[in-house]
This record gives structure tokens, C-alpha cells and sequence, in this order.
């Protein structure tokens, strides 16, 4: 029993010691992954220049503009999901455009070494996104998406 309880003091302390490595993720980078996609559909490439927190140089106007591109549509995009996830050596945080109710939807990328500003910034679709957090083991979400449609079951009082 002893030696039980041992190795499983030693895998918690284990799972301790690995996240105290991990930088703390600020909530704000969210509100700015978020602010970024409404400006990129915008079109508000100078503002995107101007008030994103990159660690080094943020991405000029003409970058912005081709990144914008990419996109097949940003006419009317989501500000209400965002996810984030550690990858073992940097944080990643995604803005799909639209809800993300398959891999096909869009998605808003941006890296993080130091949970408090962006390194970089890309394309990428859900299913990507998707499947790089299916591997980590720390996961936020600032609002989760739970697909599907709700279903109201009466209760008609019977027998229990």
C-alpha cells in the first residue's frame, strides 16, 4: 500500500513540476485574439498594426492584409469562442470565424512564449486546431462551444 501511495505522490508531483514550467496565459490575450478578428474582417490593418501585443515587431499592414485573404469569408464573424492550449513550449490560442461546428470552419492562430503577448499570427482551420489541442494536456477555453441543438423532454409525472 505503501509503494502505491508513493508512486502516485510521485506522478502528482511530477504533473506539478512540469506545469510550474508553463507561463501563466493572460485572459487578455484573448479579448485580443478576438478584437483581432473583428478588425481583420474590418479591415483595419493599421489598427491591427498599432495595438496587438506582439512580443517582437508586430506584422505590417500589407501582411495583415494578405493574411486576410485567406479567408473565404469575413462578413460576419464569432467573438464568443476562443481556445487556448500549451503545447509543451509554447501557448496557442484560436478564434475560429465562425462557431466551430466542423474542421472545416476557419480559425484565427496565434503563438505565445510568454502567455502575455503574441510571437506570431496564421491561418488555420478548426480541424487543425483541433487536432494540436487533442494532444495537450492543458486546455482553456474562454467560452466553450457545445454543438448541437437543445432538447426539451417533458416530464409527464409517471411512476417513478
Amino acid at each position: 500500500m505503501k509503494k502505491i501511495l508513493l508512486a502516485i505522490l510521485a506522478l502528482l508531483l511530477a504533473g506539478t513540476a512540469a506545469l510550474a514550467g508553463t507561463p501563466k496565459l493572460s485572459p487578455d490575450l484573448f479579448d485580443c485574439a478576438k478584437d483581432a478578428l473583428l478588425d481583420l474582417a474590418a479591415g483595419d490593418y493599421e489598427g491591427l498594426c498599432q495595438r496587438m501585443p506582439f512580443s517582437d515587431s508586430a506584422p505590417d499592414i500589407n501582411w495583415w492584409a494578405a493574411l486576410a485573404e485567406a479567408y473565404s469569408d469575413l462578413t460576419d464573424v464569432q467573438t464568443d469562442y476562443a481556445v487556448a492550449f500549451w503545447t509543451g513550449g509554447i501557448w496557442i490560442l484560436a478564434v475560429p470565424v465562425q462557431p466551430p461546428s466542423d474542421g472545416s470552419v476557419e480559425a484565427l492562430a496565434f503563438s505565445s512564449e510568454d502567455g502575455s503577448s503574441f510571437k506570431a499570427c496564421r491561418y488555420a482551420t478548426w480541424e487543425q486546431v483541433e487536432n494540436a489541442f487533442s494532444d495537450s494536456s492543458r486546455v482553456i477555453w474562454d467560452k466553450e462551444y457545445v454543438g448541437g441543438n437543445a432538447t426539451v423532454v417533458a416530464d409527464l409525472g409517471g411512476q417513478e
